[in-house]
């Protein structure tokens, strides 16, 4: 198999043009493993996003009793994405099992091709949301033991997930997304998008909006930044939500929130191009 058709057996990339899928094939790096070598250590900085051509690996993260197997690794999935957009430590060691070979798209290829070809953010936000449902359960499920936090691990797909979550899931997802999309927005890699971040008891909805992403009770939506955007909210049960906005013509996040509201309470957040306005109550609170 040649690495262009492999490239485009990769989820990741499945649906990108041609014109992007050359682009990555110029840019990305073929790399050779030999069997229980480290490719990822855990407390360490990364080169960028590694997808799997061929052979095994392991995924594993240490804990107080040794070392957790979180996952196993083979061709066309991927691993350390959060390289390509943050300077953090990585959060789990990467060892072969066997000789294995990789491709590699490091973080200023990945800055050049987003650039090029916007509609990699947008799938970059959804592999976002979906690894961050799965981090959020694995995190949650460690406080009780480490068993659900390796099967938590092991359904990393790549869609997020729609079911319920618990609050303290909540919470963790909710932070990572602001801690994820604030770099995207930093390093100047969403340049055409606005992303808002919608927490419960409410729903939205906006007629132009590009994407619509769920981690369960939570919503994010990617808008368009270059025309006027209407936000629609509508609230399916009493309590308070919060809403964080981010614009490329923005520095950090707009936060709106927490805000009371009452059941069948609308609410209307409007982004006029390049500028972004305040939440209105629309008959509600």
């Amino acid at each position: 198999m040649t690495l262009s058709e492999i490239i485009r057996n990769i989820e990741f990339f499945s649906g990108l043009d041609q014109k992007t899928l050359r682009r990555i094939e110029e840019d990305a790096i073929v790399c050779q493993f030999e069997s229980g070598e480290t490719i990822v250590k855990e407390g360490e900085l990364g080169l960028g996003m590694y997808v799997v051509i061929s052979g095994k690996l392991e995924v594993s993260k240490k804990i107080p009793s040794g070392n957790l197997k979180l996952a196993e690794l083979g061709p066309s999935q991927f691993f350390a994405e959060m390289s390509l957009i943050d300077d953090k430590p990585r959060s789990a060691t990467v060892t072969t099992l066997e000789t294995a070979e990789c491709l590699l798209l490091t973080r200023d290829s990945f800055l050049k091709l987003i650039e090029k070809s916007p509609q990699v953010a947008v799938r970059m936000a959804r592999v976002l949301a979906a690894r961050l449902r799965v981090a959020g359960d694995a995190q949650v499920a460690t406080h009780t033991t480490s068993a659900p936090a390796a099967a938590a691990y092991e359904h990393h797909a790549h869609a997020a997930s729609s079911g319920p979550l618990p609050g303290s899931a909540k919470a963790v997802i909710h932070e990572q997304l602001m801690n994820a999309f604030g770099p995207l927005y930093s390093m100047k890699a969403m340049t055409r998008f606005s992303v808002a971040v919608l927490g419960c008891p409410v729903e939205g909805s906006a007629l132009n909006a590009i994407d619509e992403i769920r981690i369960g009770e939570i919503k994010i939506f990617l808008l368009p930044a270059d025309e006027p955007v209407e936000l629609s909210i509508s609230a399916y049960g009493a309590g308070e939500f919060n809403l964080d906005v981010f614009h490329p013509d923005v520095v950090g996040p707009i936060h709106f929130g927490p805000v009371g509201i009452r059941e069948e309470d609308s609410f209307r957040l409007s982004l006029p191009r390049f500028e972004l306005s305040s939440l209105t109550s629309v008959g509600g609170v």
